[in-house]
């Protein structure tokens, strides 16, 4: 199979690290060309990546024939303007969460890749948590019946996540505005996509609390919402920088039972009427799936597995945790088409 060129769009420390290792891991795939607007993140992917192409130019990126796929690694206010570019381009795009700054916008970047018939996918990783993959494929077999509750709460605590940038461009820029900062557009991606997976219906409302607690005043170090789905199940998904104890990750009611997670990649733990001590299990590695559909997705064998319309809806429940926490109300979000 011959291998895909692939190019890089900020080579901070996602793409220095699980883009690129991925990238080197698969005999479908070659890192070729990287693109960043710093001197000193070029210069460590030329140490890193000898064999790849160093640009500081974003066209002259778009311009190299041999990239087929670009993998847009940079904060997220940059993900449109880079990803219609280079679906115009002619280029299929793989892009981190947040997909998007607003749904306007990934409206925008789905369009273009339409338009260019490129496929336009997002890097919706921790689908393929250990735990999270084992408690969908609990409740696809309907060990716990029919889910009613979820709640999700990511905790952390301390100075990491406000300086998580990369030296030599803007190491907090994670608790700044302009750059997309804030635990919604880091955390709700991911949470939040878990939840709309699991439940699988369409969201009928969201009521937030978003707020810059201790970390930030400029950008949210907390959030917590409630969000209500067609036919009457409910979530609670709450993120925060602000957790000096941490809270179990996952319990999900269902009709039968329940199922509770501690940790990313950890134990699952089930129990159910019928069963006198709960059932433990362990977490399903399938983090190579991801990266799988994206190769098949771009080689046309394939259709993305972060589809559009899912994209969109991740989208709109981030703009309805905003706008809820704005006005001081439950909001009804934008439905995907």
């Amino acid at each position: 199979m011959s291998r895909m060129g692939i190019g890089i769009v900020g080579y901070g420390k996602v793409a220095s690290g699980t883009h690129k290792r991925w990238i080197d891991a698969r005999d479908d795939a070659e890192l070729v060309a990287v693109y960043d607007a710093v001197e000193a993140r070029r210069e460590a992917a030329a140490t890193e990546a000898p064999d790849a192409r160093v640009y500081s130019s974003y066209t002259d990126l778009l311009d190299d024939a041999d990239v087929a796929l670009i993998v847009i690694t940079t904060p997220p206010n940059s993900h449109r303007d880079l990803a219609v570019a280079a679906s115009r381009a002619g280029k299929h795009v793989f892009v981190d969460k947040p997909f998007a700054m607003t749904l306007t916008e990934a409206e925008e970047m789905i369009a273009a890749a339409k338009s260019s018939g490129r496929v336009v996918h997002c890097h919706q990783s921790r689908r393929y948590d250990g735990e999270y993959a084992r408690i969908v494929d609990l409740v696809s077999a309907g060990r716990i019946g029919s889910v009613q509750h979820v709640r999700r709460i990511w905790s952390q605590y301390g100075e990491g996540w406000t300086s998580w940038g990369i030296e030599g461009f803007n190491p907090t820029w994670r608790i700044q505005r302009e750059f997309g900062g804030g635990m919604v557009y880091d955390y709700a991606p991911h949470c939040g996509d878990q939840i709309l997976r699991l439940i699988d219906r369409p969201l009928e409302s969201v009521c937030a609390d978003v707020r810059g607690l201790k970390f930030s005043q400029e950008v949210d170090d907390h959030f917590a919402c409630m969000m209500r789905f067609e036919g009457g199940a409910t979530a609670y998904l709450e993120a925060s920088n602000m957790a000096q104890l941490s809270a179990p990750h996952w319990y999900v009611m269902g009709t039968e039972g329940c199922i509770t997670a501690d940790a990313v990649n950890g134990a699952v733990l089930l129990k159910r009427e019928d069963i006198d001590q709960p059932e433990q299990y362990d977490p399903v590695d399938r983090s190579h799936e991801l990266y799988d559909n994206l190769m098949a997705s771009c080689r046309g064998e394939a259709e993305p597995n972060v589809t559009p319309g899912q994209i969109r809806a991740s989208m709109g429940l981030i703009d309805a945790l905003f706008a809820s926490a704005k006005r001081g109300r439950s909001v009804v979000p934008e439905r995907p088409r």
